[in-house]
């Protein structure tokens, strides 16, 4: 057996605070788990009974899945999707300065890579083994509940399913045998599906079925997230060129791509329109007054996507992603506000 005089560090590893930050903060996906947290947040709260609906979390049910989708979810995403590309594109990609942190703990022998693999498996098992728990024990709904065909197979389970499901298309996104980010078009559909789509459902299946859910808006939330990421692959063009990876905005080229995600951003605005004009769920009550007032919010995150994608550069692009959260953000806040009849808590 060793002794504690045995253990000793034979070059000094040189990290700066902030590199040690920057690695906590970037390696397991802190900034980005808003993505993922904002649209469960959102169908928590459409899914609430229109006599108790507020904005206040002080549900334990949509707490633990926020943890499940931001926490668990988004960093063994971003562990599985390090682990992969570290030796390819994020070695050369400006954004992805963590991974040379990373890459530096390895080559000092601190830090062995599968260990990145590991640490991704141990968060999708606790994010799997803490959704099973929340449906089987937390989730219930109520007698009028209209059943569909999905809910009368999986009962309570819908958040766990949906769960599983955001874990496979991590897997499908990342790993090389199908690497859906290198297949121009899969990218742009597997995030818009995984944030758009299942993030929102998972906030709906802890109060309600599944089958219930509105679906059109969702899809409208859908479009936004797909006129989200398409910049991100347009910033990530040259890293993701220079190794092969046929990513939308290498096979398209970045003004292609560029354009694309205006036309996300505009069909996301003309979705909401119809369903506003037509007073479909949750614009059929308060928030249908709401939306009329807040035009000017979308207006002009059509009109700063058409100004900044012009002469697009890298900076250019994370100005405009930035706008376009701020926006988005503050114009479904207000939205809810209304929706739940100016109520922030029961």
């Amino acid at each position: 057996m060793g002794t504690a005089s045995e253990v000793r560090i034979t070059k000094p590893l040189h990290l700066s605070p902030s590199d040690l930050s920057e690695l906590i903060v970037s390696i397991g996906g802190v900034k980005f788990w808003i993505v993922s947290v904002v649209p469960l947040y959102v169908g928590w709260v459409l899914a609430q009974a229109a006599t108790a609906r507020h904005l206040f979390i002080d549900d334990l049910r949509v707490v633990i899945g926020i943890i499940v989708v931001g926490p668990l979810l988004g960093t063994f995403t971003l562990l599985l999707n390090v682990y992969f590309d570290m030796e390819t594109t994020d070695r050369v990609n400006p954004r992805k300065k963590y991974v040379q942190v990373v890459e530096e703990l390895i080559g000092e022998g601190l830090m062995e890579r599968d260990t990145l693999l590991l640490a991704a498996f141990g968060f999708a098992a606790m994010a799997v083994v803490i959704a099973a728990y929340v449906s089987g024990t937390l989730v219930r709904y109520g007698a009028s509940e209209a059943i569909g065909p999905l809910t009368a197979i999986v009962g309570t389970q819908g958040f766990l399913l949906l769960t599983v499901l955001m874990i496979l298309l991590s897997f499908a996104y990342s790993i090389p045998r199908i690497h859906w980010k290198g297949v121009a078009g899969m990218d742009l559909v597997t995030n818009m599906v995984g944030f758009g789509v299942l993030c929102p459902l998972c906030g709906w299946s802890l109060m309600r079925p599944i089958e219930a859910a509105p679906w059109w808006y969702i899809g409208t939330i859908a479009l936004f997230l797909g006129a989200l990421y398409a910049p991100t692959t347009a910033s990530d063009y040259e890293a993701d060129r220079a190794f092969g990876i046929r990513t939308m905005a290498v096979r398209l080229g970045v003004g292609r791509t560029l354009l694309v995600g205006f036309g996300l951003q505009f069909l996301s605005v003309a979705s909401l329109i119809l369903g506003w004009s037509l007073r479909w769920f949750p614009f059929d009550g308060p928030a249908y007054a709401a939306l009329g007032e807040l035009w000017p919010f979308l207006a002009l995150q059509v009109l700063f996507y058409a100004v900044f994608i012009r002469r697009a550069t890298v900076g250019r692009i994370w100005a405009l992603l930035l706008f376009l959260s701020i926006l988005q953000g503050l114009g479904v806040l207000l939205m809810l506000w209304r929706f739940v009849g100016g109520r922030t808590l029961l």
